[in-house]
């Protein structure tokens, strides 16, 4: 059972609290603590106590991405149904992040712009066939036998790799390239 403190503006009514009532997984609670998760509501998000348990925000307040993390779990329009609310408590109590996909893109780019001064050369063609052999198991050897070239280029093609990848083995370079979604899973 994962408790809940519904924390809303001075004196609005929250509905919420009937539709968990009925929940066999949530029991709303009136101390914030006792609660596993605070769901706070519309503008109530600056009484959000600094030390209390991980919290849902429902709020049209935009989302910034530096404000997610420790306690703020899950950060959702005002407009969200009663299920996508209890969706989000659920996946905050198991230690996840929920974000709408805007919001969700919001954070991607702000975190390509923290992490804009790694530069990441993009791979060749032939250098994302070779990347993708590797993944396979294949040597040079066998790279080289596939593809129709000489080992001596095969060889070329994966120093290519490591280099443009940052990586200083064939298995980190793989590794970074299923990471960055240039090998499939």
């Amino acid at each position: 059972m994962i408790r809940v403190a519904i924390i809303a503006a001075a004196g609005r009514a929250n509905p919420l609290a009937e539709y968990f009532a009925e929940d066999d997984l949530l029991e709303v609670v009136d101390a914030v603590s006792v609660a596993d998760i605070m769901l706070v509501m519309g503008s109530a998000w600056e009484k959000i106590p600094k030390h209390g348990p991980p919290a849902v925000l429902v709020t049209d307040r935009p989302a910034e991405p530096g404000q997610l993390g420790q306690q703020i779990r899950a950060w959702l329009p005002l407009n969200s149904s009663a299920e996508e609310i209890r969706a989000a408590i659920l996946a905050a109590a198991n230690d996840l992040v929920v974000l709408t996909s805007a919001q969700a893109g919001q954070w991607l780019r702000a975190q390509a712009a923290e992490s804009e001064n790694i530069f990441v050369e993009t791979l060749t063609q032939r250098e994302l066939q070779v990347l993708r052999m590797m993944a396979d198991g294949l040597g040079n050897k066998e790279i080289a036998v596939h593809l129709g070239i000489s080992e001596h280029t095969a060889k070329f093609h994966v120093a290519q790799i490591l280099a443009k990848l940052g990586a200083s083995s064939r298995t980190e370079a793989v590794a970074l390239g299923m990471r960055r979604g240039l090998v499939p899973i």
